[in-house]
């Protein structure tokens, strides 16, 4: 199967791809758990954000 996304314009090529690796590897190990935060967000922030479901995920065993 493939998908197609549609991404922002303002995205750069490198984030896109990365993008793309990160959903085809999610996709890949098990369920993904995507969710939207507002443009304005900081890379600390998102990788703060990202840390604590990490750990939810993991404290849960649910970790893939």
């Amino acid at each position: 199967m493939t998908l197609e996304i549609a991404v922002p314009d303002e995205w750069s090529p490198g984030l896109t791809l990365a993008i793309r690796a990160l959903l085809e590897h999610a996709v890949r190990t098990g369920f993904p758990i995507i969710a939207s935060v507002r443009p304005d967000a900081t890379a600390d922030q998102v990788g703060s954000l990202y840390s604590q479901i990490c750990g939810l995920i993991d404290e849960a065993g649910l970790a893939a």
